[in-house]
């Protein structure tokens, strides 16, 4: 019983608001893509997309390193989790509004969750190799 009260309340330790934040911040490249922002310029496929992933990228590791996550790889797991989630709701609310707005398939929303979780823990490892080699 011990052991479910200390998850429960190391996850309530997590930075709640800048995980949200950073899923927020996150949402600007499916934005980009509705408004037709890599259909042309200098954010043209696959320039566009690839540029703004790294962006979202850098952010996040700054972001633990900024604010010195205690626990980065968890709370970057849940900002992609936050972003995965965000962006499947973006998805279903404009499906009224844009053709391509397609609803995934249940695995595929369960993938883009998984997935993002993933890229957020790596860039979690990231920032706390980062944190460690700053704090020598």
């Amino acid at each position: 019983m011990a052991i479910k009260e200390s998850s429960r309340g190391d996850l309530r330790e997590l930075p709640w608001a800048t995980i949200v934040a950073l899923g927020v911040f996150s949402l600007l490249r499916p934005v980009l893509s509705i408004v037709g922002a890599y259909d042309g310029g200098p954010l043209k496929k696959p320039v566009g997309p690839l540029v703004l992933t790294a962006l979202i990228i850098v952010v996040w590791i700054g972001a633990a390193l900024v604010r010195r996550f205690p626990r980065p790889v968890e709370t970057l797991a849940f900002v992609g989790v936050a972003y995965g989630v965000l962006a499947l709701l973006l998805n279903i609310s404009l499906q009224p509004f844009l053709d391509s707005a397609e609803l995934p398939p249940v695995p595929g929303m369960i993938a883009i969750v998984v997935f993002n979780a993933a890229q957020g823990a790596v860039c979690g490892l990231i920032a706390l190799g980062l944190l460690r080699w700053r704090s020598r």
